[in-house]
């Protein structure tokens, strides 16, 4: 692992001296800028940690988001650069459409398949800081939808790491904090004024337990699967979970489900990664869009067989007529079957949320 040289988290070979927690890996979505905002500000310059900040981003958003974030704090915030070092005292944020990853001494950018329906996605970012630094990270959840960062923050924690949530009441968005804190044991669920103060104290603080921790066979998988690495094909599907009966909704694969004592989740080997709520709303959408093509397919039909009947009509054909005019009352009905079933399904998603 790595060691600590002139504020930089080098890829050097590891000694036993204790270090601080000196990575502090942070994922925000829906109602995330605010916050992140106000734990930046409470920062100190000197802060002896490197931080990573993954946002839930359009493909084409991210670049405002250093000044929008940064613009009141002591730190350097930039967004993240493949291959860039690990420095003590800057802020890097993902960029859009790429995940961003930790390797010893270094940052990633990856154009992997999409996680909980995201890119960049917070699992991946907080898996792989947990595989490379061990007890010395620091992981922070925010306000957010669904239940994206709560699968990483628990490999954070089962490598020796520090679990951090955002008490959901203080939430712009509370979905994440609060599957989180149903799902795992969290270290500190604290609202955003106070987690400047909390994250400054376990910076300084020495990680706790075995400085180089042997991370499990099933991290160490699904990290190299965010890098997209050869290593990595369907044999090896069967060593981090069990074959189920669903299909992956991006590429229509099989899905194993992965072997996880606290959130349900799902992978296929060509890496597309799902939570249980993220895969629901995925297929949710599908069906949207498949009842919506019903749709649109019944009214065209409709529209037929109206101009078939009028035209039979005009040609006294009234038998004919009146075929197409039961023809097209049927699928009027049916038409309004499936609005019934789209109103239906778009209130309850505002409902949920």
């Amino acid at each position: 692992m790595a060691i600590i040289t002139n504020h930089t988290l080098a890829a050097q070979p590891a000694v036993t001296t204790r270090t601080g927690h000196d990575l502090i890996v942070v994922g925000a979505s829906a109602g995330g800028i605010p916050a992140i905002s106000t734990l930046l500000r409470g920062l100190p310059a000197d802060l002896p940690a490197a931080i990573l900040v993954v946002f839930h981003l359009a493909p084409d958003s991210g670049a405002m988001l250093p000044r929008m974030i940064g613009e009141k704090s002591r730190l350097s915030v930039t967004l993240a650069e493949d291959r860039a070092p690990l420095r003590h005292g800057e802020v890097r944020i993902a960029v859009s459409d790429h995940h961003l990853l930790v390797e010893p001494g270094m940052m990633r950018l990856v154009r992997g398949p999409r996680e909980n329906r995201f890119r960049p996605a917070i699992d991946p970012l907080f898996r792989s800081a947990a595989w490379a630094y061990g007890p010395r990270v620091i992981g922070i959840l925010l306000s957010g939808l669904l239940n994206d960062g709560s699968a990483g923050l628990w490999a954070i924690k089962s490598c020796g790491g520090v679990a951090v949530v955002q008490d959901p009441v203080d939430a712009h968005y509370r979905d994440m904090p609060e599957h989180a804190l149903e799902t795992l044991p969290v270290d500190h669920c604290v609202p955003v004024a106070e987690m400047s103060t909390l994250v400054t104290a376990l910076a300084r603080q020495p990680a706790a337990g075995n400085v180089d921790p042997v991370p499990s066979k099933q991290l160490e998988i699904e990290t190299k699967m965010a890098e997209q690495s050869d290593e990595v094909g369907i044999d090896r599907m069967n060593r981090i979970g069990k074959l189920s009966p669903f299909t992956c909704p991006a590429c229509h694969g099989s899905l194993w489900e992965v072997f996880d004592d606290y959130v349900l989740r799902f992978r296929c080997h060509t890496r597309h990664a799902f939570s249980a709520e993220s895969l629901d709303a995925e297929r949710g959408e599908e069906s949207e869009g498949a009842l919506f093509m019903a749709l649109r397919s019944l009214e065209e039909n409709a529209r037929l067989a109206r101009s078939v009947a009028d035209r039979s009509r005009q040609r006294a054909h009234d038998r004919v007529a009146r075929i197409y005019d039961d023809k097209a009352s049927e699928a009027d009905r049916s038409a309004e079957v499936i609005r019934h079933m789209l109103r239906h399904a778009r209130g309850a998603s505002k409902g949920r949320h």
